[in-house]
């Protein structure tokens, strides 16, 4: 066997693959208008949610919900709240893009051709979600530079706990990154875009009742905002090591099973 040959054949496929899916996501009408999303209002909205906080002329029921925010290290609070924004954020848009990557191709009968690359099937439905992987890793963590550089700008003085928040962000983002993962699998086996996104709105409203009902530490999906704290510093101190292992291998393990999926596609 040429193992030289077969490795060259490997990369050279999987490079049509990678570079066919990144100009399509390039070219996207999803990737134009959640990258600025992303990048751009989770900073405005997390300086804008403090200034308000701390507004004197806040109303008394608006005080009551943004009390977390009203006190506390400026620049440590705006990370605080682009962490938790990025906790939900990164999620929707993730699970909006593999429903568009992955369903589309079903849903407009384009899968026969996206097969026909000089590459194996299984590198395209790959190729897709590690290029939806890096495109929100790479937005989320922009956005926590442009929170930085925004509260700079407006007084904050990014200190020890400013960047402690910055690396829980950054970490609550890339555990949902890793949870977007799956609903390539989703999208795969319903081949729809609209059933993707019908379980991604079901997940996201069984997330809110298990995390009232404090079962949120034994669901994956409610791990990133805890640790973000949207629960409060004790759910976030809560938090054990197993439940942040548990939530980062829903990644490797929902690709590998797209890799398979895609490797026996059918009827398409």
């Amino acid at each position: 066997m040429n193992l030289s040959g077969a490795d060259t054949k490997f990369r050279g496929g999987f490079g049509a693959a990678w570079g066919w899916e990144l100009l399509k996501l390039r070219r996207s009408l999803v990737a134009r208008l959640i990258t600025p999303l992303l990048i751009g209002l989770v900073p405005l909205a997390s300086i804008g949610a403090v200034a308000l906080a701390r507004s004197p002329e806040l109303p008394g029921t608006a005080a009551v919900k943004f009390a977390p925010y009203a006190t506390g290290d400026l620049a440590a609070t705006h990370l605080l709240v682009a962490g938790q924004l990025l906790s939900v954020g990164v999620l929707l848009a993730g699970g909006f893009a593999v429903a568009w990557s992955y369903g589309r191709e079903f849903s407009e009968g384009t899968a026969g051709a996206v097969t026909g690359l000089a590459a194996p099937r299984w590198t395209i439905g790959v190729a897709k979600a590690l290029i939806i992987a890096v495109w929100l890793t790479a937005s989320a963590i922009i956005s926590l530079a442009l929170t930085l550089l925004l509260s700079a700008a407006v007084g904050g003085q990014p200190g020890e706990e400013a960047w402690q928040n910055t690396v829980t962000a950054t970490l609550a983002a890339l555990l949902v990154v890793a949870l977007v993962m799956p609903f390539a699998c989703v999208a795969t086996l319903t081949r729809s875009p609209l059933g993707t996104i019908g379980v991604l709105i079901a997940v996201v409203m069984l997330t809110q009742i298990l995390v009232v009902l404090g079962a949120g530490n034994w669901f994956p999906y409610a791990v990133p905002s805890l640790l973000a704290g949207m629960g409060g510093p004790d759910a976030a101190d809560a938090l054990q090591p197993w439940a942040l292992a548990t939530t980062a291998a829903l990644a490797p393990v929902a690709i590998l099973t797209v890799a398979r999926q895609w490797r026996t596609l059918n009827d398409i």
